[in-house]
């Protein structure tokens, strides 16, 4: 309830409200029912004395320590308007002196007696409270019942303390967390006192006297409107006598009943922006909810749990821990005497408004409109249940829940039945109270932004946010609804990331865990590592050899295998969804002990060798060999994938290990798992799984990107056969420039049977069978080119309409029908090749894995379809430089 402890700003002992807030957030969980958890109210005793005193006991003799606190029903929403504040004043003047106690008497007595006292006011309660030494138990009950009972508020002494009100005000002023809350809530509630700040306003504080404090306290402080509770180490019938003793000449007063105007329903969003001189935006928005003793707090409270209690809430993974669009945000329910409030707040940095909000909209349209899962709901009762278990470990802890219950609801057993109710929470009911009360016409939005921040909250666009529940479906709409993809990425304890894709529709599902490597992590010398490595990742781990992870694969059905590209390697997987888990642990053992067993690596190697070998066979590979060599000389692209006949010749079983474990790093690994699965079955699953990969300090190296081309390069291999093949290359874009998209489009353009190239080259002048432009985007960079394959003899006509094309595009671009064209060929396209899972899993943890982000494809597309002709002129002209390209050629006659 981090939001409500900035509206009581003046509860200077925070951790009395949080435990009030009844749900928080715990580091450690008991599981729910586990049959340990105590009843709080066991042993208690509660007395109604004669004059309407309500007294709570408990004997606790763990430890030689009393907690004594008196409650009373009254905090600023029973003040008037010109009231305002005067609770929390009398809170101050309490101590400030009694007949038989002088102004700092009342603290002395109690801090020499090895005890602490305070208080702290809220809207329904003010609370006054010692922890002491049991043995001076009889003085806490003297010090705090003579205080409520017979303070002087003297007219001096106020003056004095109103000062002291004043600079907490002041304070106040200085806190933009407090500004946004108070204009949040007098927003919220327009007529209920709620709306007003528990600490008062300049003026109305300074307009307190005496006498004004004099008739509040007669209102309110009666004893049939205190409960006095006290646990800890003590005789309850001793303590039970010296309380009468001490309030049997309690001052007469006349008392009151509450009559607070009751706060119309809200019907539209309501919204306020402030620009202050903050360096960050702060955030709240605000639901109202019913009172703490409405049957539905139960169910919002495990709400509250799960959306924003902890680093594993929905909003905090998926903002903080995921997206790290936020500095913080949380969720709670403030359960008061009256209708409430529901809020979410977070920090941010103003760039990220339109996401957070995004972000925010989406997790409360989510928890309208599907059931929480079995694990969420089973979480938060655990969390709820645990709050009180921890809370039993000290005398005040006790002492708060038996006077929070007694006082706010009226009966202290409420206690236990509170959590009782909690267990009974189901899935329906979270979803029945979202939908009741998240609504978009029930909320209000606060904004406190940085000075010059031009910030705009269109309602319309905010109640297109925070939608919530759409039209009841179908029959047949829910079933499609099971099978809608649902996409998350989790970061591991160890820094490993896991991407969770939900896909029902058929029993099966794809793994993928993939490193950074490839060939551009490759050693000078070690040409083809990458590839070896991947090869032996299912040849042996140090508890199965290579035909055991076979049989075991074959006899799933399933396939399993390492592979290595030009920026990457790993493990791919495909299996039945009944085999996951037994996948997953085999894919785990592959990662983790592979064992690079010699037998398996001389036979790896020979099949190396051999295809080494077999290139010589196709001059196309030889080609593309030559085209890389040529155009990166400088940068690890330019070396061949397979390595050479003496890089792998020379490969030992350590330059393999030490390889490996150079980039077998958590943080730089991800795992992909697409299909048929229970993500939260799976996520701890996983995190048992691999909780042996431990965290290393250890970081990969920088690869500087290939120098640009300062003029021509020209490569020719010479071979016998009947075309040559011809490539003309220039240095590309990579995968994150902006020229990217745009020359995706330009390559779709050109290649194909509709393509440009087809079309002129073959169609037009018959100069060649095979041709086609390609790219290959890096990561620092990039290549762009055109492949032509044609008889020797038409070898220079082919080569000058290719140059000439290439002027021709850089000089006038993309027509606009080319252009919708190969948008709408390269988008269908990408739908096309996302059919499957194991495609899927491959582009999430590469995209992720190469800093993009698992969830770059929508952004992608996107991409492509704002490219403009301007933005293709622009890509093109930084590319196809004029006498800064390589030609290549294998085969007859190409020098």
């Amino acid at each position: 309830m981090k939001v409500f402890k900035k509206i009581a700003e003046s509860l200077k002992y925070v951790e009395v409200v949080l435990y009030f807030c009844v749900t928080v957030a715990l580091l450690s969980i008991i599981p729910a029912g586990s049959g340990h958890a105590m009843s709080v109210t066991e042993g208690a005793k509660r007395f109604v004395l004669e004059n309407g005193l309500t007294v709570i006991l408990k004997e606790d003799h763990s430890a030689p320590v009393a907690a004594v606190q008196v409650w009373v029903k009254t905090g600023s929403a029973n003040e008037t308007a010109e009231e305002a504040g005067l609770t929390h004043q009398i809170e101050h003047m309490i101590f400030k002196g009694t007949p038989t106690k002088n102004t700092g008497q009342i603290a002395r007595t109690i801090e020499t007696s090895g005890g602490r006292i305070n208080a702290y006011t809220s809207f329904d309660r003010t609370v006054y409270y010692v922890e002491i030494d049991s043995a001076r138990f009889d003085t806490a009950l003297d010090v705090l019942l003579d205080a409520v009972q017979h303070s002087l508020f003297d007219a001096a002494e106020l003056k004095k303390e109103k000062e002291v009100v004043l600079e907490e005000y002041r304070r106040s002023l200085d806190i933009p967390e407090n500004q946004l809350s108070w204009a949040l809530m007098a927003l919220s509630y327009r007529k209920h006192p709620y709306g007003r700040p528990i600490i008062g306003y300049e003026n109305t504080i300074r307009s307190f006297d005496r006498e004004m404090i004099l008739k509040y306290m007669d209102k309110w402080y009666t004893p049939r409107n205190m409960v006095l509770v006290a646990v800890g180490d003590f005789q309850s019938k001793k303590a039970l006598e010296t309380i009468e003793a001490l309030v049997q000449n309690f001052p007469p007063r006349t008392g009151a009943e509450p009559k607070r105007p009751p706060e119309p329903p809200q019907t539209q969003l309501r919204k306020t922006i402030k620009n202050a001189r903050v360096q960050q935006v702060y955030l709240d928005l605000c639901w109202h909810i019913p009172a703490l003793t409405h049957d539905d707090i139960y169910a919002l409270d495990v709400l509250e749990v799960i959306l924003g209690q902890g680093k594993t809430s929905r909003l905090y993974h998926g903002l903080k821990m995921e997206a790290n669009l936020v500095y913080h945000v949380s969720a709670g329910a403030y359960a008061l005497a009256d209708p409430g409030i529901f809020s979410v707040d977070a920090t941010l940095h103003p760039k990220y408004l339109d996401p957070v909000l995004a972000a925010v909209g989406k997790e409360i349209s989510r928890v309208t409109r599907n059931p929480v899962s079995p694990s969420e709901l089973s979480k938060a009762k655990t969390m709820a249940e645990a709050a009180f278990v921890f809370d039993m470990e000290d005398m005040a802890g006790q002492a708060r829940t038996l006077g929070f219950f007694q006082t706010m609801t009226g009966d202290m057993y409420n206690a236990d039945t509170y959590l009782s109710k909690i267990k009974q929470v189901t899935a329906d009911d979270v979803l029945r109270v979202s939908r009741a009360y998240l609504r978009p016409e029930n909320l209000s939005i606060g904004l406190m932004a940085p000075e010059g921040e031009k910030i705009n909250l269109e309602t319309d666009v905010v109640m297109s946010l925070f939608k919530g529940t759409p039209p009841e479906k179908s029959l047949e709409e829910k079933m499609s609804a099971r099978r809608e993809r649902t996409t998350e990425m989790i970061t591991l304890k160890n820094g490993m990331r896991v991407i969770i894709r939900e896909n029902n529709r058929l029993p099966e599902v794809s793994i993928l865990g993939a490193f950074l490597g490839g060939k551009r992590l490759e050693k000078d010398g070690q040409w083809g590592i990458s590839g070896f490595v991947a090869e032996m990742l299912t040849r042996g781990t140090k508890k199965r050899t290579a035909a055991d992870i076979a049989g075991t694969v074959e006899s799933w059905a399933g396939s399993l295998n390492g592979f290595s590209g030009r920026n990457s390697l790993g493990v791919s997987g495909k299996f039945l969804s009944k085999d996951l888990y037994g996948g997953l642990e085999l894919l785990s053992d592959l990662i983790l002990h592979v064992d690079f067993p010699p037998g398996e690596i001389e036979k790896v190697r020979e099949d190396i060798l051999a295809a080494i070998k077999a290139k010589k066979d196709r001059p196309t590979a030889q080609l593309f060999e030559l085209f890389y060599k040529t155009l990166y000389p400088h940068y690890p692209y330019g070396h061949p994938a397979t390595g050479t006949k003496e890089s792998i010749s020379n490969m030992t079983r350590k330059d393999l290990k030490t390889w490996y474990q150079s980039i077998r790093v958590p943080s730089n690994f991800v795992l992909a798992v697409v299909g048929d699965l229970d993500r939260d079955q799976l996520m701890p699953y996983l995190e048992t799984l691999f909780e042996p990969f431990q965290s290393s300090a250890a970081t990969l190296p920088e690869i500087p990107p290939e120098p640009p081309l300062t003029g021509p390069r020209k490569a020719h291999l010479e071979r016998p056969g009947a075309q040559t093949h011809l490539s003309v290359g220039y240095l590309g874009a990579d995968l994150k420039s902006s020229n990217n998209a745009p020359m995706a489009l330009v390559d779709t353009a050109l290649s194909g049977m509709g393509g440009r190239l087809f079309q002129r080259l073959r169609d037009e002048k018959s100069l060649a069978y095979s041709v086609t432009a390609f790219r290959t985007p890096g990561l620092e960079t990039g290549a762009f080119g055109v492949y032509l394959a044609c008889d020797p003899g038409k070898l220079p006509p082919a080569r000058m309409a290719v140059f000439h094309e290439l002027a021709l595009l850089r000089e006038k671009g993309l027509s606009d029908t080319e252009l919708a064209a190969a948008k709408r060929y390269l988008l269908g396209n990408l739908k096309i090749g996302m059919q499957t899972n194991g495609s899927q899993a491959m582009q999430m943890a590469l995209d992720e894995l190469y800093g993009m982000g698992y969830d770059h494809m929508p952004r992608y597309i996107q991409e492509i379809e704002s490219v403009t002709r301007e933005d293709v002129n622009r890509a093109l002209k930084d590319i196809i430089l004029p006498d800064r390209y390589i030609l290549v050629t294998v085969g007859p006659g190409g020098g």
